[in-house]
């Protein structure tokens, strides 16, 4: 994978952040209609729908939170799967607008925290205002940082969450690993992420267009788990799975899935 498809993955998120800033237009999922075919099951309206509003946040609060969610691209709902108890350290793994951030901090409580780290300064900025806007930024706030190279401590947060980011980093077991090292003795992961039922060929992995998407870069199911548990996981679970649609390479179909997944240090 070369590398500066990392850069331009930033770029494009970045872009198009800012383009629904100037339109207040309702940004996509990862997905882009010409790249799957197939009907996705992840919901009617699109895949980011499954981050519901939180019920903690009034009605006027909660149709500000759903003004975030048209900024906010994703592909599971790991803040509702991972039951979020009062005083978690939670870190969100490319949190983008802050949605899954605002979402948990409505549940850390004033004991707990939570980080979100993203590698587009666009994201960052807009995540902060965000958090502003829902009265949270006094236990949220937001890093620059590379997701294979997480920019906090060991041992550092009870629960690391993710939304369709994984499948964008080119070394996923450098991601685990940093997600290991980040995490308490005892401490999870819930992750929401893209993975294919059949190998992806190397021409479509260097495809910019479907790489972005969150599709090209995505492992094979076999291999996401086991990348987990070479990571130093126990007791991990698939909690969700949905169809994703398909990958069409000349003849033949790879099948996509969203998958959550649940694991401990």
């Amino acid at each position: 994978m070369r590398e500066n498809m990392k850069e331009e993955v930033v770029k494009r998120y970045s872009e198009r952040i800012s383009r629904n800033t100037r339109n207040s237009e309702s940004l996509s999922c990862c997905y882009t209609d010409f790249v799957l075919t197939g009907e996705s099951k992840v919901s009617e309206n699109g895949c980011c729908k499954g981050s519901s509003s939180s019920d903690r946040f009034n009605k006027e609060m909660q149709d500000k939170l759903g003004n975030i969610d048209k900024q906010s691209f994703g592909c599971g709902n790991p803040v509702g799967l991972s039951s979020i108890m009062e005083s978690d350290i939670v870190v969100d793994l490319g949190s983008g607008a802050g949605l899954d951030c605002i979402r948990a901090a409505s549940s850390v409580g004033a004991k707990g925290k939570v980080v979100g780290v993203d590698l587009s300064d666009e994201m960052i900025a807009r995540a902060r205002q965000n958090a502003k806007t829902m009265q949270v930024d006094d236990r949220v706030s937001f890093v620059k940082g590379d997701i294979e190279n997480i920019p906090l401590q060991d041992n550092y947060a009870s629960l690391v969450i993710s939304n369709c980011v994984i499948a964008l980093a080119p070394d996923k077991k450098k991601v685990f690993s940093e997600v290991y090292r980040v995490l308490k003795p005892g401490g999870r992961f819930v992750i929401s992420d893209i993975v294919s039922a059949g190998a992806i060929p190397m021409e479509m992995r260097d495809d910019m267009e479907l790489f972005s998407s969150c599709v090209s870069g995505a492992s094979q199911v076999d291999e996401y788990f086991a990348i987990i548990r070479n990571a130093g996981f126990t007791k991990i679970e698939e909690l969700d799975r949905k169809s994703y649609g398909n990958l069409d390479q000349d003849r033949k179909r790879i099948e996509m899935f969203s998958i959550t997944v649940r694991g401990y240090k």
